[in-house]
């Protein structure tokens, strides 16, 4: 994993490592931080690779809030 930013943290509930980003509509997501690299900006963008943790959390259905 490259240096990351501050924002890293532990995942709750798998325990992987995530960066908090900022999606386009200005709320929070954590990313995986293996899809993250030193330089990119903290604003979530998939044309550089960058995974949100929901997709990938075997328990993302846990933070989820309800609509």
């Amino acid at each position: 994993m490259n240096d990351v930013p501050a924002t890293l943290r532990e995942c709750r509930s798998c325990g992987e490592y995530v960066v908090w980003v900022k999606t386009a509509s200005g709320k929070n997501m954590p990313v995986d931080a293996d899809s993250f690299t030193d330089g990119d900006d903290l604003v979530f963008d998939p044309e550089l690779g960058h995974v949100s943790h929901f997709a990938t959390c075997p328990h993302a259905d846990k933070h989820r809030r309800a609509r």
